[in-house]
């Protein structure tokens, strides 16, 4: 008897465990908040960009000094940031700094993205020309600005280039460029060479690596279509009727 009840006091002294609580997911961090910086700030900011930078600095310590650079706009500081963007030889140090150029002051920085945009520095780094690209699309572009955009898709198909030609179709998107619509249309269906025989088509490695760019963003395609007529297409002979009956 006294066994029993022993038991039943062990039991009402040794309540279930409660469940631990679900682990809240990671936080995301928030972006930082770029702020004018006035001279004084800026020059100060990029002396100390140009002492980290001497000598032979590891990509980490690269890094930093140029999050030191990440909360501040100032014209002061887009020759140091374009001279990384265009001459590192690290491609993450010249993507970071390409995408630091966005946050510049418009007048200072726009004319230094668009040439950049034909340096031959990095005419076989395509990966950084889209990262200049959109910090383009961010910093006073306009449609009299589309001619140094214009060629940066057709250019090269290599799936090494498919950053840089989502960028072109975002900025095509996000300004609503009417000048890009025969562009589009020449991208909107899947691409194949009219005539296979004949001696001028291009090789059989072209058409693949067209294909394979051309289906990781054909739906930025129909996107930017959308964004400039309101309408969706499935093929360029859809867009091209729609366009010859809505001309205005």
């Amino acid at each position: 008897m006294l066994a029993c009840l022993f038991a039943v006091v062990l039991v009402w002294q040794e309540p279930d465990p409660k469940p631990a609580p679900a682990r809240a997911p990671d936080a995301v961090p928030a972006p930082k908040v770029v702020e004018a910086w006035d001279d004084k700030v800026a020059k100060a900011a990029v002396d100390a960009f140009a002492a980290a930078m001497k000598g032979s600095p590891s990509m980490a310590q690269k890094n930093q000094a140029l999050e030191g650079l990440a909360t501040g706009s100032n014209a002061l500081l887009v020759k140091p940031l374009a001279d990384v963007a265009e001459k590192d030889k690290s491609l993450v140090i010249q993507r970071r700094a390409a995408e630091l150029l966005a946050n510049q002051p418009v007048k200072a920085a726009n004319p230094v993205i668009r040439k950049l945009l034909k340096s031959e520095r990095l005419a076989d780094k395509p990966s950084v020309v889209g990262d200049l690209v959109r910090a383009l699309a961010k910093c006073g572009y306009d449609e009299k600005q589309w001619n140094d955009v214009a060629v940066l898709l057709e250019r090269d198909y290599r799936p090494e280039c498919i950053p840089l030609h989502e960028a072109v179709l975002e900025l095509v998107t996000k300004h609503k460029e009417r000048q890009a619509l025969p562009m589009l249309l020449r991208n909107i269906d899947e691409p194949a060479p009219d005539n296979e025989h004949d001696a001028s088509n291009p090789p059989k490695e072209y058409w693949e690596a067209r294909w394979k760019s051309w289906s990781a963003w054909k739906g930025k395609v129909k996107d930017a279509l959308f964004a400039i007529t309101g309408q969706r297409f499935s093929t360029s002979a859809e867009a091209k009727t729609w366009l010859e009956a809505n001309r205005k």
